[in-house]
């Protein structure tokens, strides 16, 4: 799509990333007619070749301003961004009303239940992992940033990449929770390996899914989100980016945020050979979230990969599973921290489940997606 067809667009402040200045990209939030949420990506066409990332948005999200409020990181981005265009003064009623209730009690309540819930869902896929050591520590990151999205939510500040540069906010939360946020998750996610290695294990990985895996022959039940970020983290341009933003990351010392930034993007790409083959069988799945057990998927289509995976994921090609079981009590002792960092700022009450790896009646390979 172009921006002439949107009926409102956002652009990310600052324009320009100040801990990654040489390789910033331009953050659009783009409302449109459209089914469904989607990313793209697009390029200036001043001469100067800037990466431009646009999230897609159905303005009928607009609707209903409440609840466009309580959705998650999609609140977080809208209302960290500035306003470049509106097609109509209803419109921007609209995005002006979604903003003013960010932090209505039971909308913020919505988000916190939201974030942790995506961090339960995320140590349930642990219990049919742990045949792939690293992609379960994987999950742990990734329930790492609910958590810490939760408590940035809850301390009125907004983290719309937390899922994929966590600990540029994780230093926010030193005085408020508790001094060494970052030490601890470097410690617990073990984000202090050699990123030199990591980024040529990307590289391979990235090389061979794009080759053996290009975009496929869609079926019509396929939704519009997966085929658009199919081709979204399989552009070989995307790859150069990303690489080049993780070395700038490592230049100006920031060598941990550079390694977790590298392993959600090394996931996205692992995701291909399986959406692939689903596409094959004519089904509508998610790009990200896996519906069934990932290992077996990935021996089957694409094996030659594995390896580099869990180089990425560990820093090592046959990682331990106490890796995972450590990494899971710093998750909890994290959790905790966070609940009570949230009573104390008096955020809306929370009651959550406990947390636990999913535990089949059946073999691990067997195992149904519990997420």
């Amino acid at each position: 799509m172009k921006f002439d067809e949107a009926d409102a667009v956002f652009v990310r402040t600052p324009l320009v990333d100040p801990r990654t200045p040489d390789t910033s990209d331009l953050d659009f939030l783009a409302f449109a007619d459209i089914p469904e949420l989607y990313p793209e990506r697009l390029h200036t066409n001043d001469g100067r070749s800037a990466m431009c990332d646009v999230t897609w948005v159905p303005s009928a999200w607009l609707d209903n301003p409440r609840q466009m409020a309580a959705r998650g990181l999609i609140a977080h981005r809208l209302a960290s961004s500035e306003p470049l265009f509106y097609r109509s003064s209803e419109v921007e009623a609209r995005c002006t009303a979604s903003i003013g209730h960010l932090y209505q009690p039971d909308i913020q309540h919505q988000r916190l239940l939201g974030f942790f819930e995506m961090a339960f869902l995320t140590v349930r896929e642990i219990g049919i992992t742990w045949n792939f050591p690293g992609l379960a520590l994987f999950w742990v990151h990734m329930a790492y940033a609910g958590c810490l999205a939760a408590a940035l939510d809850g301390m009125r500040k907004l983290c719309p990449n937390v899922y994929t540069r966590p600990l540029e906010y994780a230093d926010q939360l030193e005085s408020s929770i508790y001094t060494g946020v970052r030490n601890a998750m470097v410690r617990d996610l073990r984000l202090d390996v050699d990123g030199s290695q990591v980024a040529a294990a990307v590289r391979r990985i990235h090389d061979v899914v794009a080759m053996r895996f290009p975009e496929p022959a869609w079926p019509d039940v396929m939704r519009a989100t997966t085929r658009f970020e199919y081709r979204y983290w399989l552009a070989g341009e995307e790859s150069d980016w990303r690489l080049s933003v993780a070395e700038e990351m490592r230049r100006r010392g920031d060598a941990a945020d550079a390694v977790y930034y590298l392993r959600f993007y090394a996931y996205a790409l692992a995701r291909a050979p399986m959406v692939h083959a689903r596409a094959l069988e004519g089904r509508d799945v998610s790009y990200l979230r896996p519906e069934k057990a990932v290992l077996p998927d990935l021996l089957r289509w694409c094996p030659e990969i594995v390896d580099d995976l869990n180089v990425v994921f560990t820093g090592t090609r046959a990682p331990d599973i106490t890796v995972v079981e450590d990494a899971l009590s710093g998750l909890h002792r994290f959790r905790e921290l966070v609940l009570a960092a949230l009573s104390r700022s008096h955020a809306p009450a929370l009651t959550l489940p406990s947390w636990a790896p999913y535990v089949s009646p059946v073999s691990v390979s067997e195992a149904p997606c519990q997420t």
